[in-house]
Parts: C-alpha cells; structure tokens; sequence
C-alpha cells in the first residue's frame, strides 16, 4: 500500500479505533494456538429448530425440477461463479483456486501473512471465496431434501470435511475474512437443519462431527475477528446476522461468545445504522443492498423478529427495494460482487426480480414463500406516473407503462471510507418497455483489476455532466477507500419534473428530467464558463444510428428503436464512442455510448421512434 493509501485510512480511523487496531493485531500472534485449542475442546452440540424449514407438501413444483438439475450439475463440479461464469471447480472443489484464472494461492500460508489484497498473478480472493461460501452444499442439501436424494447430502459432507481437512483454522485464505466466515456459518445452519430434517442415522453422526470441527471455530473467529469503527459496512451486518443464527440454533455458543439477546442488539444498533430512515442502505451499491437486507432477515427469522423501530426500518428497506429495482431486465447501482447470501430464489440470475415478487406477494415469488414465508407487512408497488422519491438516499424513480426513470441524488457512501461508493452524482438510468436502455456502467472487479474498477467508478463512466478537464475529487485511494467525499446532491420533485442539483470544486451544475408517456426529456445546465461532457452509455444489446445533425436512433432485437433528440445553447460535439460495461461481477462488455460536449444547457429527449 502506498504512503497516502495509510494517511487517508488514518484520517478515516477516530483515536479509539486506532487504539482498537493495535490491540487486535497484537491479539493475532496467538490466533491460530486460540483457534487449535477451540477445536479440540468438547463440543456440546445440542441444536434447536432454527431455522424453521418449510413442509415438502408445499413445495412449488418448478423448485423440484430446478434443485435437481442444479446439483447434477455440481456434482460434477460445473459451478456457475457469480450467477453468470460456468467454471470447472473440482469434485471436491479446489478450495484454494481462482477458477477464473487458474491460479492457486498457498493454503499453508498462515492467514495474517496473506495480503488477500495483492494475490499472486492478479488473482481475485473475492473469486476464491465464491466458492468457499458453501452455498453450493446447501443447494445439494435442499435438493436432497425436497426431491429424497440423500447422495447428494453425503457428497456434500465429504466436500466439507476435506474443506476442513485443507483450511484448517487460520491458515490460507478462506481464513482471512471475518464475513466470509460468517456466510459459511449461515449456510452451515441451513445445511444442519436440512440434513437433520432426513432422519438418516448416519447422516446425522457425520453431521456431528462436521459440526464440531465447524461451528465453534467459526463462531469464535467471526466474533474476535469482526469488523468495528470506520470498517463497520456490510460485513458487520454479515458478521452479526451469522452469530445471531448460529446461537439462536447452538445455544452452546452462549458460553463462547455472548448472550443472544446482547448479540441481537448489536445487530439492531447496526442495522438502524446502516439502512437510512428512507430505507435505503448508506452503502450506495444497490445489489448489497438486498444483499444486507437478507442477512438481517434470516438472522430476525432466527430468533422471532426484532423490536418495533428495527422491524419498520427493514420494512421501509424492502419498500425501497421495490421502488427501485426494475424488474425483470435488473440493472444495479454502486459497487457489487454479486454476492449471494442463501441459495433459496429459484434461479440466481433472476434474484432480484424473485426477491421483488415475494415482497410484492406475486408469482414469481412463490418459491422464495416457500422457503421464507410470509414478506414484511405493507410492501406495495408505487403508483405510476408518478415521482417516487426516497429523499435520504437521493434516489426518484418514475414508472409508466412505457419508461422508467431513475435519478440519483445521492451521497458518495456510507461512513468515512464510503468504500462502495461511485461517482455517480446526478446520474440517471432509464428502461424502454421493461428493456434496459441506459446504464450504469458497473463494478467489473475488486483486487484482481483495480484499473477497470476505477474506470467503471469514475465521473466518465456515468452521465452526470463532468467537466471536459474531468474532476479531481472525490479520490480513489485504494479499493475500498475514497478522500474528499463530495456534498450529497439536492432533489426536488415539482410535479412531472424532477430537478438535481449538485455544487463539486466550485462549479454548479443542475440536471431536470421531465418524465411523461411519450417521452423522457433531460435538461442539463452547467453555465457558460467551462466545456461539460455528458456520455449516455447504453446497455449491452442496443446499438446506434446517428441521425441527422441533432439525433440518433438506437436499436434493440427485442424493442421498438427509440429515438434521442439533442438541442442545446452550444454543442460544441458529438459522437458515437465504444464504452464498456459489467453486467456480473467479472464480466465484461463491450457496448456504444454517445458523447457530448457543450456548454451553457443541454437537452436530451428520449421517445419511441417513429
């Protein structure tokens, strides 16, 4: 790491978690001997019924078929990586190993030596623990369960003891994350159950087994090793949900680590933190999200819900997520990995739209029902044609039958760090007929491409106006780690019209978007002093025609072309470019943007061609 990389993380620290940090680094010297002697100790692993697993008689008959075809699949160690990358990973897994790279890192390396920061020959560790978050063995374990194969639940066992067998406690990678961690803690309780629910005698012995050589170790760890201070994000809430599921399911864990009621209340105290009055989360990344979301839920499911305050605001969260999400042509916001907490939507790829239709109580929610009742009370789809505006969070959205709208007002991200935030201030996405058709640009990757994650982060790669001379600040530092945070944009919604407005480094820019049936009308002004750049990047699948001096028509396979008007005071250019695009963590596209520099107002119309 570079010298401004430790200053601007100083600045971020307060002097009590300074202090904090010394004593847990020192603590690590003995981490490994802790973790031997928790290991060896005797286990009492007396388990209640949490969680609550549904009845097979009402098991949709589509999930059936699916799980089967699933762990066929991995089975034969055909995993898809982040919902999207078909890989070889083994049977059992290679646990060690970037499967989209082919590269394997050490497992002997104790893990307080492993900077999982800078791997070896660009490796990703976020692609190494995809597979090391055991969702996989759950989803074998849930196929067994529903459709009575109980060979998958064996074959799933022996993957986790030779899991066990080559990361033992504090060595290797897979020993470096306290959230990592924590998501194999959570499936393992999923896994437990499902297993339990067989009533095979020797799946149950094993089971024990399994669970000594697991639970204690990674409750421990995850406790001693949880994040706190300016590193407090997502991962706490991950952290936390998983203890608070596996003490609610091995009380013995009580004597280890802490009450259950105190670690509920550790876990609420985040959440009201975290997830904004409006319901959005702070963090700014719309997958993670839903992805925080989940992990609180699962852990309130566990212990019967959490006190009043806590359960509105996770209620207000799932309302926001259903404000914001289009479905089911889903294009996130912000920084994300595509993480996955359980396995339970029906299809991974289509997550976000299941996730959606179960709070909604629709259709394509059924098979998330199944698996996790009944949604939060008083989720609703918002009116149409109508602003919808989540003023914290700095996100309005507009629905029709033909257009939605999002614009983003928002802050840069949560807490000093805001290390998921993106450049993305007065930003707007838009969908032609459920089509995506202008985007975010995405995430690409985390450790193993730090140029691509930058680009995609930056003021150029949204379509807020940006000065020709690009904008110095807010500075990237390191990969989760931004200085000079810019001001949170102001949001006003008068009638049709939705007005942004946003003050960085001395400069004014305004952007008002006029939704209506026919058309969506985008007026940007930035004043006639400097040259401003607006690049509109379109989604992957759509392609451009330049039309006339003032306009160009962009077409889809599956979509009516739409046609996009430009008039301003003075376009000094513009021109049809090649962007990029991440629709997945670690995929990337290439698609078509349109570039224009001007000066004083710009306007951009959009409506069905023709």
């Amino acid at each position: 790491m570079s010298l401004g990389w430790y200053l601007q993380r100083l600045r971020a620290m307060s002097v009590s978690e300074m202090g904090r940090r010394v004593t847990e680094r020192l603590g690590r010297r003995n981490e490994i001997a802790h973790l031997r002697h928790i290991s060896s100790k005797p286990w009492d692993g007396t388990f209640t019924d949490v969680p609550k697993l549904p009845w097979r008689d009402r098991v949709p008959p589509e999930l059936r078929k699916q799980l089967a075809a699933d762990a066929e699949k991995l089975m034969r160690g055909e995993w898809e990586l982040f919902g999207w990358k078909n890989v070889e990973v083994g049977a059992p897994p290679c646990w060690h190993r970037d499967a989209t790279l082919g590269v394997v890192i050490d497992p002997s390396i104790p893990a307080q030596k492993l900077d999982h920061r800078h791997l070896e020959h660009d490796a990703d560790a976020r692609a190494i623990w995809e597979i090391n978050r055991w969702s996989e063995m759950t989803r074998m374990a849930m196929h067994s369960a529903l459709n009575g194969d109980v060979h998958a639940i064996r074959v799933s066992q022996l993957w986790l003891e030779d899991w066990c067998d080559r990361n033992a406690p504090g060595q290797g990678i897979n020993w470096t994350s306290p959230l990592e961690a924590g998501l194999r803690l959570m499936n393992f309780c999923w896994f437990d159950a499902l297993v339990r629910g067989c009533n095979d005698p020797e799946l149950a012995r094993r089971q024990d087994e399994l669970t000594a050589r697991i639970v204690p170790p990674h409750a421990w760890w995850i406790w001693r090793r949880r994040s706190f201070g300016s590193s407090a994000n997502n991962h706490l809430i991950g952290e936390l949900s998983s203890l608070v599921m596996a003490i609610a399911r091995w009380p013995a864990l009580t004597n280890m680590i802490c009450s259950l009621q105190n670690m509920v209340k550790l876990l609420e105290h985040e959440i009201l933190n975290q997830f904004a009055t409006d319901g959005g989360n702070k963090e700014q990344a719309l997958h993670y999200h839903l992805f925080a979301w989940e992990m609180c839920w699962h852990a309130g499911m566990a212990v019967g819900g959490f006190k009043a305050e806590v359960l509105e605001r996770l209620t207000q969260a799932a309302q926001y997520f259903v404000d914001v999400v289009e479905a089911p042509d889903c294009w996130d916001f912000g920084d994300s990995d595509d993480a996955q907490v359980l396995p339970l939507p029906l299809k991974r790829t289509n997550a976000a739209a299941e996730f959606r239709g179960w709070l909604l109580h629709r259709a394509d929610g059924a098979v998330l029902r199944f698996w996790l009742g009944e949604p939060p009370k008083g989720v609703k789809a918002a009116m149409r044609s109508k602003w919808l505006t989540h003023e914290s969070s700095g996100q309005a959205i507009w629905r029709d039958a033909r257009w939605t709208v999002r614009a983003d007002a928002s802050p840069l991200g949560l807490g000093s760090m805001a290390a998921h935030g993106h450049l993305d201030a007065l930003h707007v996405s838009l969908w032609f007929e459920q089509h995506v058709l202008i985007i975010d640009p995405g995430t690409g990757a985390y450790y193993g491409n730090p140029a691509l994650r930058a680009r995609l982060a930056s003021w150029e790669a949204h379509n807020g106006p940006v000065p020709v001379a690009g904008r110095a600040t807010p500075q990237r530092m390191g990969a989760f780690l931004w200085a000079k945070h810019h001001a949170k944009p102001e949001l006003q919604i008068s009638g049709d019209i939705c007005v942004m407005s946003f003050a960085c480094e001395g400069h004014q820019t305004q952007r008002a978007v006029h939704a209506a049936q026919d058309y969506v009308e985008i007026c940007d002004d930035v004043g006639l002093d400097t040259s401003y750049v607006v690049t509109w990047h379109l989604a992957p699948g759509w392609s451009i025609d330049r039309e006339r001096k003032n306009g160009f028509v962009c077409h889809h396979a599956e979509s009516i072309p739409v046609h996009a008007t430009l008039n301003g005071d003075a376009i000094e250019q513009w021109e049809i470019v090649e962007s990029e695009a991440s629709p997945h963590f670690r995929e990337m596209l290439r698609t078509w943007a349109v570039k224009i520099t001007f000066r004083g107002t710009l306007t951009t119309i959009w409506r069905k061609a023709g």
